[in-house]
């Protein structure tokens, strides 16, 4: 199919915006611009102006062209856009969607991993080609009135609401201790559409996720803000959900949830669905508070791969860059890139768990379709500063994760424990620590980090085959040890130097096998201490 079709840019501003508000009747005007103000919308934040816009809509769709938004207050209802619209705000206008669930029809769709029914999107794109959302003006979802409804007693539900809830209900197969969209609408949601693109534009005050680009492919969000209040129950950011050839850039967003989600669908359904997220690029973003950064899962059981985040900056999110899934997802999470990045303020900067909910410490089970995997994952030219925990990665007893990597990436995990209360990973039965956690993993290895925390060990292997560090550099107070093996197969250190008092490695365990120094300044296997437990051999090559 075609690229994302061109927005037209008329030689004089001014001249467009006379033609299109001297248009005199409801029809269609000869031009391909629609104003919204000849359908009979009037901005003044009082009239319901809904079925103006909507009908300007619907026209445009005919034909093709701009619907355009001016300057005002524009309170609606739930509006559709459809083909070769381009949606035009003006700075100062402002979609505002009412407060009101009977103004919002039941629809079908994908919540939170599921193909489910639940209440209209405030802004939907469903099924259209050739979409443009444009301008410096706002979307608004009001998100006040329908957020109350989030976890309240029965009797402060209306019996309205009740009643539709119970319908949704009743229509619906699945649910689960997370499954609370029903109460809320997403703010916009692109919907088995195609080239579709997102600039300029504020999208504010959720009910639900904000914005959530679900079976689509070719959409493009640039320049754009979104903004939900910390405690916006699921206030997730952007949603990139079993979507292809997605790009996000130059886009700010302070989000009541994870920031930039991608995701592909829950368990056995995510599976036999099979739509992946993949060939998504993420650049030269800015996130400011929220759960997560940017966050793979924890429903990516139709896959997630080919993924890019460079030039970004996060501050104040719970964790930096957090992937999360559990056991009977399935999916592969795999050739993940994230380059060029500043974290600042996090309770934890690196998060892979594949216990997502569940305790750490749980028995092996049988390999099935259910069992997640994630390999190849790259964090290069990172820098984390004030973070509590410096990173925690655990794959399966069953089924290792495999491929990860860090080169170049400076911590500094001295922020208190208890500066927020966030665990690292949300598994369960860990204790937090400083220390960089890394549990069950097929291969990890670190290439001129530099780690400081304010005890040891700096970084803490458990269950692990192949650990590889090179030219790992710690400050001179760093408390010994360094690095703590317990049940590792084999690691390689080279290019690092002695602790000025303590051992630098201590291993411990039975399953503790080979420890191979070469290339390091002085004698790291005299700077190590092997536990009685453990058969460790030393490679001094």
């Amino acid at each position: 199919m075609s690229g994302i079709a061109g927005q037209r840019r008329p030689a004089d501003d001014a001249t467009f915006i006379s033609v299109l508000r001297n248009t005199q009747t409801m029809a269609a005007p000869e031009t391909d611009g629609f104003d919204i103000r000849e359908y009979g919308a009037t901005g003044d934040s009082d009239a319901l102006d809904t079925e103006a816009i909507q009908t300007a809509l619907d026209e445009c769709a005919e034909s093709g062209g701009t619907v355009y938004v001016p300057s005002g207050t524009y309170v609606t209802g739930p509006l559709r856009v459809g083909d070769q619209t381009t949606l035009h705000l003006d700075a100062g206008a402002t979609l505002q969607f009412v407060g009101d669930y009977e103004a919002f029809p039941t629809v079908q769709s994908r919540w939170e991993g599921w193909n489910q029914y639940g209440f209209h999107p405030c802004l939907l794109v469903d099924d259209a080609e050739n979409v443009s959302i444009t301008g410096r003006g706002t979307i608004d979802g009001g998100g006040e009135y329908w957020w109350q409804f989030y976890d309240a007693p029965e009797s402060e539900i209306p019996d309205g609401l009740q009643e539709r809830l119970a319908e949704f209900e009743e229509k619906n197969e699945k649910q689960d201790d997370v499954s609370s969209f029903t109460h809320r609408p997403p703010l916009f949601q692109i919907s088995e559409s195609e080239n579709v693109s997102v600039s300029g534009v504020t999208l504010e005050n959720s009910p639900f996720w904000n914005t959530h680009v679900v079976y689509s492919e070719n959409v493009t969000i640039t320049d754009v803000n979104i903004a939900n209040p910390a405690d916006a129950p699921n206030g997730d950011g952007i949603d990139i959900d079993s979507s292809r050839y997605v790009r996000i850039s130059d886009t700010y967003i302070n989000a009541g949830d994870d920031a930039i989600c991608i995701k592909s669908g829950k368990n056995a359904e995510g599976r036999e669905v099979g739509e992946p997220a993949s060939q998504i690029t993420v650049t030269n973003c800015t996130v400011e508070a929220g759960h997560g950064g940017v966050v793979i899962g924890s429903e990516m059981s139709g896959d997630v791969r080919d993924v890019t985040v460079s030039n970004c900056t996060f501050t104040d999110t719970d964790r930096g860059v957090r992937i999360k899934t559990a056991r009977d997802r399935g999916g592969v999470v795999e050739d993940l890139r994230f380059d060029n990045i500043v974290m600042r303020r996090i309770a934890c900067p690196f998060t892979i768990n594949g216990y997502y909910f569940m305790p750490l410490d749980s028995d092996s089970e049988p390999v099935d379709e259910g069992t997640p995997m994630v390999r190849n994952v790259s964090f290069t030219n990172i820098t984390a500063r004030q973070v509590e925990t410096a990173g925690f990665f655990a794959g399966l007893p069953e089924q290792y994760f495999e491929g990860i990597s860090f080169n170049d990436v400076q911590i500094d995990a001295t922020r208190p424990l208890d500066a927020t209360d966030l665990d690292p990973a949300m598994a369960y039965d860990y204790e937090q620590t400083h220390a960089l956690f890394c549990k069950s993993i097929a291969d990890i290895s670190f290439t001129d980090v530099r780690i400081r925390t304010p005890g040891g060990p700096a970084m803490q292997f458990e269950d692990t085959e192949d650990v590889t560090i090179d030219g790992l550099r710690v400050p001179d107070d760093q408390d010994a040890p360094v690095v703590s093996l317990t049940n590792v197969d084999r690691t390689r250190v080279r290019g690092c130097a002695p602790q000025s008092e303590g051992p630098f490695l201590e291993a411990g365990g039975s399953e503790t096998r080979e420890i191979s120094f070469a290339g390091n300044h002085g004698s790291l296997a005299d700077d190590t201490e092997i536990a009685d437990d453990s058969d460790a051999t030393i490679d001094r090559s």
